[in-house]
């Protein structure tokens, strides 16, 4: 049995910022229909950004879709600006972060959610990190502190629930395969 599903109609209920919801019929693989509720989203960036010390760069700040504080590694939206994902990536560290990283590496790209959403997001590894000569400033919504964890660190807080980002659960596995092959930057 084929598993496709066959867009039977679209409806935008909303059309936001960076977001855009759908509702779509689709017909099934048996021949019925059903109903998905989509959300476009535009792709994104994040890094794994590791000082000389061996730590990974991770930001908290306020999500209120979960109305919480979250431990995030460095990400965000790639816009009209940037050329690339990289260049995204490179924009986001150094707002967030106040940092440029002269060794870039692409470790991945992903779907966040694809059952509802088709955000791709794009990871990458940098280090060689330096102060940036020009600090760009967060965007004006935007509110976060930037700390430094040692791996050990990381899996602590991970088995204390205390990070709870996909992308940065999923970085963080990354980082510790990456120092166990050897093939860490």
């Amino acid at each position: 049995m084929e598993l496709k599903e066959t867009e039977v109609s679209s409806k935008e209920l909303f059309h936001g910022g960076f977001i855009s919801l759908h509702v779509n019929t689709v017909r099934l693989p048996n021949g019925k229909t059903a109903t998905r509720e989509l959300v476009d989203h535009g792709p994104a960036a994040a890094a794994i950004c590791i000082n000389d010390q061996k730590e990974m760069l991770l930001v908290e700040q306020w999500r209120e879709a979960i109305k919480q504080l979250t431990l995030e590694i460095p990400a965000g939206m790639i816009d009209d600006t940037d050329v690339s994902p990289l260049d995204a990536m490179k924009r986001e560290l150094n707002e967030e972060g106040g940092l440029k990283a002269d060794y870039w590496e692409q470790v991945a790209e992903f779907y966040t959610s694809p059952g509802f959403s088709n955000e791709k997001l794009y990871l990458y590894y940098c280090d060689t990190l330096t102060a940036a000569e020009d600090k760009a400033p967060l965007d004006d919504d935007e509110f976060l502190t930037a700390s430094w964890y040692s791996l050990e660190e990381l899996k602590n807080l991970l088995t204390e629930g205390k990070i709870v980002d996909a992308k940065t659960i999923y970085a963080i596995s990354v980082w510790e395969n990456m120092l166990l092959t050897g093939s860490e930057g």
